[in-house]
């Protein structure tokens, strides 16, 4: 006689606006950080500029490391070893923001990918490996790899207008390496509020559908 699959209760209301704070509100307040940047350099310190540049170059190692982190949130392990497996990976990609700390001469970007890595943790580790919940994984991933590669298109390609970061500020941040960002780092900081606020919006989206589609799988058992 075939089984009959356990009801699947929505989470709480409360239980979902903690997500939704956790995963929207680290990306809005990075968002935030860069567009104050952008208008005023020296707001969050003298050098926030050149670490703000560092954090978008973090960034690619996260966005690489999400799919493997999804691959993990995807898995029918309970949610405790699923936290320890994304701990051990969490710590191997730090190794490679440990080299990137080399290159800056300080502990900023290790702090800034362990940051952005717990922005992550609800949208992947934390969810039900089921299946619409695996599919759901999977789309955010490729929907936050376009994002980020459209941004940098964007800002690449359109003229950028350096609102408060002029060439004496740029001076200032002590860049040794020539090259588009170091040169014109205001777009860097274009950058950054476009893509984070994109990605606030795509974490609300993928939580608030989530939700949804977890009533109606609930409705429907009954």
């Amino acid at each position: 006689k075939p089984q009959t699959p356990p009801r699947e209760d929505p989470i709480p209301g409360w239980q979902l606006s903690l997500r939704i704070l956790w995963s929207v509100g680290s990306d809005l307040a990075l968002a935030a950080t860069f567009l104050i940047t952008w208008y005023r350099p020296y707001n969050f310190g003298e050098r926030m500029v050149h670490h703000l540049t560092f954090v978008m170059l973090v960034e690619f190692l996260v966005v690489h490391a999400t799919g493997f982190y999804g691959a993990i949130g995807a898995r029918d392990n309970s949610r405790l070893e699923r936290i320890g497996m994304f701990s051990i990976l969490a710590f191997l990609y730090c190794l490679f923001a440990a080299s990137f700390a080399a290159m800056y001469g300080g502990l900023w970007p290790v702090l800034a990918f362990l940051y952005l890595t717990i922005g992550k943790i609800p949208n992947t580790v934390l969810r039900p490996p089921n299946a619409d919940g695996q599919n759901v994984v999977i789309v955010n991933w490729a929907a936050m790899t376009t994002l980020y590669l459209f941004s940098l298109t964007f800002t690449l390609t359109y003229d950028i207008p350096p609102l408060g970061v002029t060439p004496e500020v740029i001076h200032a941040q002590g860049f040794t390496d020539g090259g588009e960002w170091p040169e014109h780092p205001y777009r860097v900081m274009a950058f950054g509020a476009v893509y984070f606020t994109g990605m606030a919006i795509l974490s609300l989206l993928t939580e608030l559908i989530a939700w949804a589609a977890a009533r109606r799988r609930a409705a429907n058992a009954t």
